[in-house]
């Protein structure tokens, strides 16, 4: 009986500790996640700043194409 007692706090021990690894890759994962999209909005910031510069150098090119 002590031996089943043993065996079965062990497995239990182990199953706790497993659980707690997992918590932790998934705050992990989570901050990697929270990382990519700050870069995602970065680029899309950085893409909308490119296409109103491009728009500003198409209307000085017309306007120089005017004269």
């Amino acid at each position: 009986m002590k031996k089943l007692s043993t065996l079965v706090f062990s497995i239990l021990f182990m199953g706790i500790i497993s659980c707690g690894d997992t918590k932790k890759e998934e705050k992990e994962l989570e901050a990697a996640l929270d990382k990519i999209e700050a870069v995602e909005q970065e680029i899309d910031q950085t893409t909308e700043a490119l296409d109103q510069k491009a728009e500003e150098v198409e209307s000085a090119l017309s306007e120089l194409d005017n004269l």
